[in-house]
């Protein structure tokens, strides 16, 4: 049996050092991506340099990426964070310990998903925060890269990388396929701010390398001069072959190639090798154990391989199964994991048996599906015990839950972050077993990913849907992404591929819908699109197109580039609902138009959105009446508040109550007090953009109590921030709704802010908006500070509403601070945001915000040519004005545009009473008549009776 490996130092170890010094003196991250074939020492070099010690260096262990383990981000993360200062990463730690409460408890996906987007903040926050305070500069190594070159996952593996400071990335793997025009991995890692990148090929050894590797070895004084020679050409310096030819030196004579008389040509290496790997068709035991491992591609643990080894005793001298894990540990061609409680077989050792021996040996691939099935069932038997521990530490915990004190229990808490780690261990497990399960039978196995799919969703478990969306993945048909596979897994991964497109394309589609979801609901929207645009749609049924075409189109709605793309998908949506002939299709095509009208009204196109819910209302009713089911019901419940929210919006307020109040009696008479809470909600924006705040207050109580008693705090979190601007615009109006309501209304939304921040994310927009407003009233630095912070978030949701005005409401606080205080700061503020309030009003066509924002043009055109006596801008500022107030004053966009009218005006007399008499009388006629004519629907009314109050 071979002894351990030997590592010789390598002439590339250098560069990487001086990839390193570079990163120590300027502070900026860089990649260095080590490729190299199989066999040839990548994996030994990064481990050693790992070893080394240098002042002002942490080197966090070499992690395996072909590891699954780490395709989940939190798992990398908290790798890296336990190798650094943990003082530095009690926030992150702190945040993570939370993970138990969520999964849990009863929350929506996005819940969760907010969470987990925190917890990454917050890593990178405390990374950054230790490289600075310490100085540290950080060597992350990520090994076997080649595993997640084709995988979606790199992209957001990419995006982690750039954003961690003082950082030396090594990437060690094989480098992309001959004939492919880029590196995936160096492409991604480039791009904007993107790292620069340093490319070493490690080779074979050189000759002076090969030698004193022999001469570190166990036949140092056993090889002469000549018979070393002789190997190095054998081998052509490739470690693994010497490695190989050393161990199969220690238990044979020298093979009749290393005759010094036949020429070392192609054929006689090829000969060679092959001898080199015949012990390994013995039966015995650790050749037996190193073959099936080479099968058993995932990682082992000790039960898992005695499991695979139980037709086998134990060979002499082997003291117990104990004794032969630690010996199997110590093979040069086996690789540990996970603190030596997992392990692998080396990649190329594995392909080499599987090109030159397997085939051979198992020709019918009988002897692997034997271990296929025999490695499914112990990780099945492994998962099951698992799951009786996770289930025992949920049921304590709900238990815990229902007699809940204020007083903190360490011990259950460290019982709580116990199940936690074998719950982790638990989806590893099913994972494992689900691998296994699809190269014995691919319609189970594709079963049991759609089942464990939907039990991981219905709890909101991101994790386990993460990685197994990143299992299946290796398994698409996606031929130009899929790495050829050398290994025994290839020809069967290949035969899955043929069977998924030919013979089960519903499952295919099935398959990528669950994907692709998960990708969309994980502000990964681009990479879901290009998923979706591989599997073919003619071949699926009616139901299966409608949820393609309706992914499509919410996923486009998430890329501001693409929404315009989105209408054809729902347009698609539509027609095949329209297609059926079955009780369902009146079902279908009301929900098709339902989203819709959720796509016009995110872009702001109101008055197609209020046609797509008229026309959802239509096609539902012919379902409805006596007899009908409760589901349709909730159905209509459910677009007639979309749209009473939406005649809100439009001003037309005696429609949207009576929408609204209809869809509470409804929802109230079939016991949805989910439903109840969420009419009432819209109920309270509905009176409050009628200015009836009392109505609007004592609904948000009703949704409030409503939640409450359902512990619903996701929804909780948006009636908080609903309560707390209507608090402010009453006071504001003159109505005290509650005792110091300024007071309040900060309370509530900071109340607000904590919990979509955490557990309710695509509120966290709108609940940033609203304090900013309301904190900005009397604090502008801080309102501006909350009202950045969510232009960002409203990017990161892809709310198109909340980014245009989140970007106006900047713009016009930042106006009102310079003209209050002549601070030039704020002027800056108002160029350098600029250009993205124009993207996005040219991507949205919220009219009114395009409005606002014409009278924002107005105010700083005509302030700037008054300081620079500049006349024909003053021209152009009018226009400006014109266009902003006749927008705004459009009562067919709706009454709460107009609203703003009157603050508006003042701001424009600051202007026009600074202007010459001359040019105040010019513009008093251009906007006399752009808001008077004899057509009702071009005149202004409220715009020209204003115009009195000019002089």
């Amino acid at each position: 049996m071979a002894e351990e490996p030997i590592y010789i130092a390598r002439r590339e170890e250098e560069r990487v050092l001086d990839a390193l010094r570079t990163v120590r003196l300027d502070g900026v991250s860089r990649a260095v991506l080590l490729y190299g074939p199989g066999g040839v020492g990548k994996t030994q070099l990064v481990r050693a340099m790992a070893e080394r010690r240098e002042p002002g260096v942490v080197r966090v262990p070499p992690i395996d990426v072909d590891d699954s383990e780490y395709w989940v981000q939190s798992n990398l993360e908290q790798e890296v964070a336990a190798r650094l200062d943990r003082k530095y990463f009690a926030s992150y730690f702190d945040y993570l310990a939370q993970l138990p409460r969520y999964t849990n408890e009863r929350v929506g996906h996005e819940t969760v998903a907010g969470h987990f987007g925190r917890v990454r903040e917050q890593f990178v926050d405390c990374y950054r925060g230790y490289v600075e305070a310490t100085g540290t500069t950080v060597v992350i190594t990520l090994d076997t890269v080649e595993a997640v070159r084709t995988m979606y996952l790199l992209m957001s593996l990419a995006q982690w990388m750039k954003g961690l400071p003082k950082t030396l990335f090594v990437l060690s793997g094989r480098p992309p396929g001959r004939g492919g025009p880029h590196d995936l991995i160096d492409d991604h890692l480039g791009g904007q701010d993107g790292l620069e990148t340093t490319a070493i090929d490690l080779a074979g050894f050189t000759e002076a390398e090969a030698l004193a590797y022999f001469d570190a070895g166990p036949l140092r004084d056993a090889l002469g001069a000549a018979e070393k020679d002789r190997l190095v050409a054998l081998t052509d310096g490739h470690p693994l072959w010497l490695a190989l030819s050393v161990d199969y030196l220690q238990g044979n004579d020298p093979p009749p190639e290393m005759n010094p008389d036949l020429d070392v040509t192609p054929e006689l290496r090829e000969a060679f090798r092959r001898r080199m790997v015949t012990p390994y068709r013995d039966t015995g035991f650790w050749p037996e154990a190193v073959k099936r491992l080479a099968v058993v591609r995932q990682s082992v643990n000790h039960t898992v391989w005695r499991r695979l080894m139980s037709d086998h005793a134990l060979p002499d001298g082997v003291r117990s199964w104990e004794d032969a894990w630690r010996r199997l540990l110590n093979l040069p061609w086996v690789r540990p994991r996970a603190n030596d409680r997992y392990v692998t077989l080396h990649d190329a050792l594995a392909e080499e048996l599987a090109q030159r021996l397997i085939p051979l040996d198992d020709q019918d691939e009988t002897w692997r599906a034997a271990l296929w099935a025999r490695a499914m069932d112990a990780y099945s038997t492994l998962a099951a015990d698992t799951e009786a521990r996770v289930r025992h530490n949920r049921e304590d915990y709900e238990r815990h839950q229902r007699a809940s004190t204020d007083h903190p229990d360490p011990a259950r808490a460290r019982a709580i972050a116990q199940g936690e780690v074998d719950k982790r261990e638990l989806d590893q497990l099913n994972t494992a077993e689900l691998h296994y399960r699809l190269l014995v039978d691919f319609d189970a196995g594709t079963k049991r990913f759609l089942v464990l799919y939907a039990q991981a969703a219905a709890r909101h478990d991101l994790l386990f849907q993460e990685l197994l969306c990143h299992e299946l993945e290796r398994f698409l048909p996606r031929a130009r992404l899929v790495p050829s596979l050398d290994d025994v897994l290839g020809v069967v991964v290949r035969r899955f591929q043929v069977w998924l497109t030919r013979t089960a394309p519903e499952r295919y589609l099935e398959i990528v819908l669950r994907i692709a979801g998960f990708l969309t609901q994980n502000e990964q929207p681009t990479t879901a699109l290009a998923l979706l645009s591989e599997v073919p749609d003619d071949v699926a049924g009616p139901d299966l197109r409608y949820r393609l075409a309706n992914q499509r189109g919410n996923a486009c709605l998430r890329v501001p580039d693409r929404i315009d793309e989105a209408w054809a998908h729902f347009d698609r949506a539509t027609q095949v609902a329209q297609s059926l002939h079955t009780g369902n299709r009146d079902r279908l095509l009301a929900q098709a138009k339902k989203e819709f009208g959720y796509f016009y009204r995110n872009i702001g196109k109101w008055e197609e959105a209020d046609k797509s819910y008229r026309e959802a209302r239509d096609t539902l009713s012919h379902l409805l009446g006596p007899g009908c089911t409760d589901e349709d019901r909730e159905e209509m419940a459910s677009i007639q508040t979309n749209w009473a929210y939406l005649q809100a919006l439009r001003g037309r307020y005696v429609e949207a109550r009576s929408l609204v109040e209809s869809a509470i009696r409804v929802r109230v008479r079939l016991d949805k007090p989910f439903g109840v809470g969420q009419s009432l909600s819209v109920a309270g924006e509905v009176y409050r953009y009628d200015h009836q705040y009392q109505k609007a207050w004592q609904a948000y109580s009703e949704a409030e109590s409503t939640f409450q008693a359902l512990k619903n705090v996701t929804w909780l979190g948006l009636v908080y921030q609903e309560q707390a601007i209507c608090l402010f615009q009453a006071a504001q109006g003159g109505v005290a709704l509650a005792p110091d309501p300024i007071g309040r209304a900060r309370t509530l939304i900071r109340q607000s802010l904590d919990i979509c921040r955490d557990v309710a994310i695509r509120s966290y927009p709108s609940a940033l908006n609203r304090a900013g407003r309301i904190f900005g009233h009397d604090d502008p630095d801080l309102g501006l500070r909350y009202l950045d912070q969510a232009i960002v978030e409203a990017r990161r949701v892809g709310d198109g509403w909340f980014l245009s005005a989140n970007l106006i409401e900047y713009m016009e606080l930042n106006y009102r601070v310079w003209t209050d205080t002549g601070d030039h700061a704020y002027r800056l503020n108002l160029d350098a945001r600029a250009s993205e309030v124009v993207d996005a009003l040219r991507t949205y066509q919220f009219r009114d915000l395009r409005g606002r924002w014409a009278l924002m043009q107005g105010h700083l055109l005509a302030r700037d040519a008054l300081a620079g006596g500049d006349r024909e801008s003053l021209g152009q500022a009018v226009h400006h004005y014109s266009e902003g107030f006749s927008t705004l004053a459009d009562l067919r966009l709706g009454s709460h545009g107009a609203d703003a009218i009157p603050a508006e005006f003042d701001r424009f007399q600051e202007v026009y009473d600074r202007l010459p008499a001359d040019v105040q009388s010019d513009w008093y006629e251009i906007l006399r008549r752009a808001w008077t004519s004899d057509d009702p629907e071009n005149s202004f009314t409220l715009l020209s009776a204003r115009l009195e109050q000019l002089y």
